[in-house]
Formats: structure tokens, sequence, C-alpha cells
């Protein structure tokens, strides 16, 4: 598969003054040609490493991805003469290095400056993320322009994690970055000052009994869908409650319109995790959603801070505990299939996802329900609705409950707009910052 974009809101001004054609040899057919320089014109990628790739505009800031390429496959995309660019492993940043070292020079990886149309940019065989002695040597690198500028604003301090990965050298000095790179090391409990987890043994079933008999509660209508030996309603089963009057319009329509703010993206899978603790993003074959995350000016928009700071309220469960706010758009016969929020074990410093706080932000004319696959409940949408079910066990909130697989059922006619926090056992912020959750985007 390759994907393309078009780089004509990157390209620089050119003005309205005729330029001379300019001469070039076509690298395939080895004829001379003439090109307008002020003008657009094919150039092909040709991928001879073993590596999916993505391969980035370097606009000076972070890169804009415009084309991934399978291991040996090739294309072709439309630029302008004087744009460089880069290439990295698929969903991560690792750039990709020549296969050898030329002798006495520094190690650099893989850049291309456009020259002439059908330009060929081949990325060798042997290209691959730096390695063993090469990688001992050459691990504590800038992979932006930018970093350097960034280091000087001060991001090596307020944003540590993401500036040790990316901007290794530019923060060496304030950070000892080139030890932190390695994620076993920066974030290990001591280094992360880890803290006392948000549950012990036997809080699971106290703070769901607590939602279902204190008049305190009622406000936000609590209906039972499942709970143990049916004691307290529903099922017999885990715990699965709705709050079916949880969120005002306002708060419903404020994080709806965070997510538009921040842009909604194809929905994506965790894929396996490098050396340095970045976790490769894949889209995703069982999930056809799109989905934006609300951090930055969603997170400070008033309905936003006020829904989050109830579910802070109800759960007892300090916000730095939380993911922001996944926000989620499923259009007609979208779908997510058979999934769990957490993991058999989970030891890494955030911990599990002990608690899913669901919100609906709107009706769904038909389809669209919240399915538990293994226990045969469905919960259909509905807006100011907060569905909430628990990914681990009572007696051992460091173990996951394997009966909590869900799926979100295909959306038949209209449009199914939701939103969630995932709740972790330990402090999420912190690790998130110091990048130990995988997030580097």
């Amino acid at each position: 598969m390759v994907v393309l974009v078009l780089l004509m809101a990157c390209a620089p001004f050119r003005g309205t003054v005729a330029t001379p054609l300019q001469n070039y040899i076509d690298d395939e057919t080895g004829e001379v040609g003439s090109f307008d320089p002020n003008e657009q014109f094919d150039v092909k990628v040709i991928n001879l490493s073993s590596y999916r790739v993505d391969v980035h505009y370097d606009d000076g800031q972070m890169g804009v991805v415009i084309a991934t390429f399978e291991a040996q496959g090739e294309s072709k995309f439309y630029t302008f003469q004087g744009h460089e660019f880069f290439v990295t492993r698929h969903g991560v940043r690792e750039q990709l290095y020549p296969e050898e070292l030329v002798e006495g020079e520094e190690d650099t990886p893989l850049r291309f400056t456009i020259q002439k149309p059908n330009q060929k940019l081949i990325i060798p065989e042997g290209a691959a993320p730096l390695s063993g002695e090469r990688a001992k040597n050459s691990r504590c690198v800038d992979r932006y322009s930018m970093c350097i500028t960034e280091a000087e604003r001060g991001a090596c301090k307020y944003a540590p994690g993401w500036m040790i990965i990316h901007c290794c050298k530019s923060c060496d000095e304030d950070l000892n970055a080139s030890a932190l790179l390695d994620s076993n090391v920066r974030c290990s409990p001591e280094h992360l000052n880890t803290t006392e987890p948000a549950w012990q043994p036997g809080d699971l079933n106290k703070l769901f009994e607590k939602w279902v008999t204190d008049d305190e509660f009622k406000q936000y209508t609590p209906n039972v869908l499942s709970s143990p030996n049916a004691e307290f309603g529903g099922a017999n089963g885990p715990w699965i409650i709705t709050f079916d009057t949880f969120l005002t319009d306002f708060e419903s329509d404020q994080i709806w319109k965070g997510g538009e703010m921040v842009g909604f993206d194809r929905s994506t899978d965790q894929g396996n995790v490098n050396e340095f603790g970045e976790m490769e993003q894949i889209v995703s074959k069982t999930r056809t959603s799109s989905n934006a995350w609300c951090t930055h000016e969603c997170e400070r928009l008033p309905g936003v801070i006020s829904a989050t700071d109830k579910i802070e309220r109800v759960t007892g469960v300090p916000r730095v505990n939380y993911e922001s706010f996944q926000i989620l758009e499923y259009q007609k016969n979208q779908f997510y299939r058979m999934h769990h929020d957490s993991s058999g074990s989970d030891d890494t410093p955030a911990g599990h996802r002990i608690m899913t706080f669901f919100l609906y932000l709107s009706d769904v004319e038909e389809g669209g329900a919240t399915r538990f696959s293994k226990l045969g409940i469905d919960v259909k949408p509905k807006k100011g609705k907060a569905l909430i079910w628990p990914s681990v066990l009572d007696e051992n909130p460091s173990m996951w409950d394997p009966r909590m697989y869900h799926e979100a059922r295909d959306v038949i006619r209209g449009e199914k707009r939701a939103a969630n926090h995932w709740i972790h056992l330990n402090d999420y912020e912190t690790p998130n910052l110091w990048g130990c959750t995988g997030a580097f985007s």
C-alpha cells in the first residue's frame, strides 16, 4: 500500500515572474529533458530495504508523512525542486541509515534532496535503524532540524520524554538524555517516583456498590446491567453499570467540539515497542472508526473540564491516572470488533487500565450498541449516558478480567459520537510525560 499526499501546501512562494526552463538528464531513460522549477513534478521512490517505511517531507519541524512504502515496493509522488525528505521505519520515528558507514564520515540517516523530474530516490537494500556498535556510537542524535530551537525554548524540561527520544543530542547536557534513551532506565519506578496504586483488593466492589446504593449518585440515574451474583440487579457477572443522566448537553457538545478542534484521524492499533519505548501505530483491520485525542486546547474547554472533574469526583481516582479523552466518531457501517481494554499482565509504570468510563455524545438512529461479547449484554447509545466497566479483578486489581471483552456494533443509520477516559491503576501522567507509555506523536 502506498499513501500519497500532494505537497502543494508545503511549496514555497514562487512568484509570478517567468523562470527559464532547466535541463536535466532523465533517470529512467537517460535522455535530456527540460522542466519549469516553479511547477510540481513526480519522483520515484524505490524501497529495496526489508522495512515498511514512511517518507517525510522536511518542513523544518517534525516533518510531514507524505507516503508509506511497503518493503521491496516502489511508487511515485509529486513534489517541487529543492524539497528535502527523510525516511523512518513505519509507525515510529526511527530513521533509517545506509548499511555501510563511510570511513571517516559521521553516521547520518538517509535524506533526499529533490533536483529534477523522474528522480529516483533509492532506499538501499541494507538500510535499517542503527544497531550494534553503530547504535552505541550514534544513538543520541537529533532527528529534526528544529531540535536546537526547541531545546532553547525549554522543551527539554516541559516535554522531556519526547525530547529525549527525538532531540537527544540537544537535551544531553540538561537531562543526560543519552543515558535516559534506555527505556528501562527512564521508565524505572525510581526515576518516575511511582506512587501507590489507586485500588487495593476489594476497592472495585466497594466503588460500584457505592454508586448503586448511595443517594449521592441518584442524580445520575444509575442502572445495573450486571453485578456479582446479581446481588445489586442485572445479570450475574462482573460489574457493568450506566449513569443514564451523567453528562449535560453542554458537556457532550463541548467534548465533541474539542474533537473537531483537534481533528479526527483513522483509529490505529498498538504494535511492537522498540528499544526507546516507541510503540508502532498500525492501521487497524478490526476498527474502522476515527478518533481524536483531547489534549491542549481541547482539554481547556469548560465542558471538557467539568466532565473530567465530575468523573474524578464520582470515581475517587485522581486525574493523573487518566489518559486524555479519546473522542470517537463512527459513521454508517463503521465498527470496532471484539477487544479488551487491558491485557493479561501489565508491568508498565502506569499499570493496567482498571476501568473504562465511556460517554455517549449522541443518540444513534440504528445500531452502534456497545456489546459485552462474552456476557451477551448490549448497551444502546444515548446522548449524556455514561457506561462504566472494570477491566481487572476485584480481588487482584493488577490482574485483568478476561470476561470484559466488548465491541462497538456496526452503525446502521445515523452517526455515533462518543468519548472515554481510560483510568489506570497508577499515575499515568508522569510516565506519559517521560515517554513511558509508547506515545511519542
